[in-house]
């Protein structure tokens, strides 16, 4: 079983008062930090997951691991699909903000990332079992 950590949101402002994240480019390494509820869900995350490997491999039925993508989600507030979200977004002219949807990360490019990834956490498991024949 694997289990993603949480995609934090990149908002500028209050998601519920029209915030918008205006970024078009990746943060650099280091210019953004994951921190409050973004850093307090991924510990739960996380921490429940390693629960639950231990608890799984009581009785060696499930395998538990954890992606996680929440730093490489934040680095990427350029990935989500903001007016785009939306069929003909401009029709009625360009908005002054545009709120985007964080959560769906329909573009290239972030969630090719997190596949290739995943990919390679597969691999590494093939690998594990073939050494241990």
């Amino acid at each position: 079983v694997v289990v993603t950590t949480f995609m934090p949101h990149h908002f500028e402002g209050d998601w519920d008062k029209a915030g918008a994240c205006p970024k078009t480019k990746p943060y650099r390494n280091g210019e953004k930090e994951v921190e409050g509820m973004n850093g307090e869900m991924r510990k739960v995350e996380i921490e429940e997951v390693v629960a639950a490997k231990v608890k799984g491999s009581e009785d060696g039925r499930f395998r538990f691991e954890v992606l996680d993508i929440t730093e490489l989600a934040l680095l990427r507030p350029d990935g989500h699909p903001g007016p785009y979200m939306n069929s003909f977004p401009f029709f009625h002219g360009v908005q002054e903000r545009v709120q985007n949807d964080c959560v769906h990360w329909c573009l290239p490019g972030p969630i090719d990332t997190w596949n290739e990834i995943f990919l390679e956490m597969i691999k590494k498991w093939g690998e594990e079992t073939r050494s241990e024949d």
